[in-house]
This record gives structure tokens, sequence and C-alpha cells, in this order.
């Protein structure tokens, strides 16, 4: 019996190292020298470093596109032009973690992605409301955001938004739930789950395999720290339940659109239908996609949508407009 107990135990401890030489293989550093080639600005907040693009008319509102869970802000690359033209300031970042951003050694929880938001604001001297835009775990720091720092928003426009991923009977939920198993998940992380997570991305982003975008999502896991920061993301309070935030965002914030993709199998119509009950007041559309509406073909009428909603948001704050002139975004040295 203990002969075949230990058998069974070499293979085990085997297969672990076999499977945590198959992670990506991630050599590069994030350093001075990346971020002097880099086309993003950079400004070193309490974590370290953030990527970050700002674009659009000095005194347009300012609107907050947030990235969701892995692909970074160039997933918004094709929607940029689009809102600058209607005359909107535009704010991209790369969360810690992702992108061209700093891998901090710290845990990956939602205080952290929600300090960063703050913190970024601050630094480019940002202190009016804004409109944030959160798809998937891009929604779930929007709420975060909103609940902590209400005078700050002005509107939130959340797709498909992870808030209540516990409990629910979403896709999603099978590999978060294997990431957290003692002793067992991280391995499975790195080996498994990693490699789904990147087979997915091409089909996030507009343009697919052939998109930048997608060459600049697997140029990231080439940089140190990236599996072990989306690892420290799995399990912890990150994609743990937002209820309780958007419950109090229901309350505090008047301009909300909510949208889902009747294609999304990620974000459930049951999750929505929780959601909705929790933001009463909200603006509700469903659309003829997946989970990455932005990445449709029908990527304009879906940018109007939104473009629309917060220019309707925006006539209803008007006091709040009149101090445009008055706004400021700073720029920060690599």
């Amino acid at each position: 019996m203990i002969k075949y107990l230990s058998i069974i135990l070499v293979a085990v401890i085997t297969v672990f190292l076999l499977l945590f030489r198959s992670s990506p293989d991630e050599k590069k550093i994030l350093d001075h020298n990346v971020r002097s080639k880099s086309s993003y600005n950079f400004v070193k907040l309490n974590n370290g470093y953030t990527a970050y693009d700002i674009s659009g008319p000095d005194t347009g509102h300012v609107v907050v596109f947030i990235h969701g869970g892995t692909i970074p802000m160039c997933i918004w690359s094709e929607q940029i032009g689009f809102f600058t033209e209607a005359g909107f300031r535009v704010l991209c970042y790369d969360q810690y973690g992702r992108g061209e951003s700093d891998r901090p050694d710290t845990e990956y929880n939602r205080a952290l992605f929600t300090n960063q938001l703050k913190e970024l604001l601050d630094a480019l001297e940002i202190s009016y409301p804004v409109s944030l835009i959160g798809p998937s775990f891009g929604g779930a720091i929007s709420v975060s955001f909103a609940s902590k720092y209400p005078e700050l928003v002005n509107s939130i426009v959340l797709i498909s938004p992870v808030l209540n991923l516990d409990g629910s009977n979403s896709s999603l939920k099978l590999p978060f739930q294997i990431a957290r198993l003692p002793f067992l998940g991280k391995p499975i992380f790195r080996s498994l789950i990693l490699g789904k997570i990147i087979e997915r991305g091409h089909l996030q982003v507009a343009g697919g395999k052939d998109s930048p975008c997608y060459s600049q999502f697997l140029n990231q896991f080439t940089y140190k720290g990236t599996s072990d920061a989306l690892y420290s993301m799995f399990i912890s309070d990150a994609f743990k339940n937002y209820l309780d935030e958007t419950g109090i965002v229901g309350k505090q914030t008047k301009n909300i659109l909510l949208m889902r993709g009747k294609k999304d199998k990620e974000i459930t119509e049951s999750m929505i239908d929780e959601i909705r009950l929790l933001l009463p007041e909200c603006k509700f559309k469903e659309l003829d996609s997946g989970h990455s509406p932005n990445a449709d073909s029908s990527s304009d009428s879906f940018n109007q949508l939104i473009v629309d909603f917060l220019k309707d948001s925006i006539s209803k704050e008007s006091p709040q407009e009149d101090k445009s002139e008055e706004n400021k975004t700073g720029k920060s040295d690599n």
C-alpha cells in the first residue's frame, strides 16, 4: 500500500513540475528602458508605474475607459477616435499586472485597483466628476470606485460586468473555483487556466489574431510577474461579489447604463437580473453580441449608444460642466 502511495506521490510531483514549466516564459522586466520606447505615458503611483493614454479636447468631459480582466487598455483603441471626435476627453490606462503597467509584489485585490484609479485621477489633476466605462472586470472596478467616491462620478456604463460571479451559473465560475484550491490551485492555474486565458484573448479584441491589440495582449506575458499577478487576482476578492457596492451605487449614482450581449455565456441573463434589482433606475440595453460587444462588427452603433447616453447624462448635470475650463490633465515623465 505504501509503495503504491509513493508511486502516486512521485507521479503527482512530476506532473506539478511539468505544469509549472509550461507557464509563459516571462523574461523581460518592465523598466525605464521599456517605458522610454513605449507609445504610452507613465505616471508613478504608490504601487508603481501606471501606463496611460489621454486624448481629445482639453476642455472635454473626461471619460475613463477601464479594461477587463485580461486584455490591457489597447482593447479600446478602436473606440478612442469615435469618442474624441464626439468631444470627449478620453483616458485609458493599464491596470497593475497587465499591459505596460508595473507588476507590484502585493495582493491584487479590489482595493489595489480602486486605489490605482483614484491615484491616477489625482496625479493627472482630474478633480471633477468623470464618466466610467467598464466591461467585465472593468465594471467591477467602476462600481467599487463609484461606491467609494460618488462625488467624482457623473455616470457609469457597465458592459457585462463581473459583479456577482459567486453563486452564479457563469462559465467563468469553475476556473476561479479551481484556482482557489489549496495546493493544487496555483499549478493548475499556471498550466491550464492561464493557457485558456491566452487562447481566449483573440476573441475579445476587434480584428482577432490579426489585431495589434492581440499582439500587445500576448506581449504582456513576456514580462516578469504577469502570471503571478493574474493568479493573485483570481484568488483575491477582486472577483468576489460586488453586490454590496452595487447596492450603494444604485442609491448614489443617477446615471447608469447597463448592457449585456445576448450571446454572452460568461455573464448570464440571471446575473444581469440580479444586478438590475440593485440598480433600479439604470437604463438597460441588450445587445446582439457576445461578451465583448466592442469587438463586433456593429461597434459603431455600440459606440453611438454610449455617446448618446453620456451626453444625456452630462446635460442633466450641466452645473458641473460649467467648470470645464478648470479641467486639468497632467503628464508625467517616464
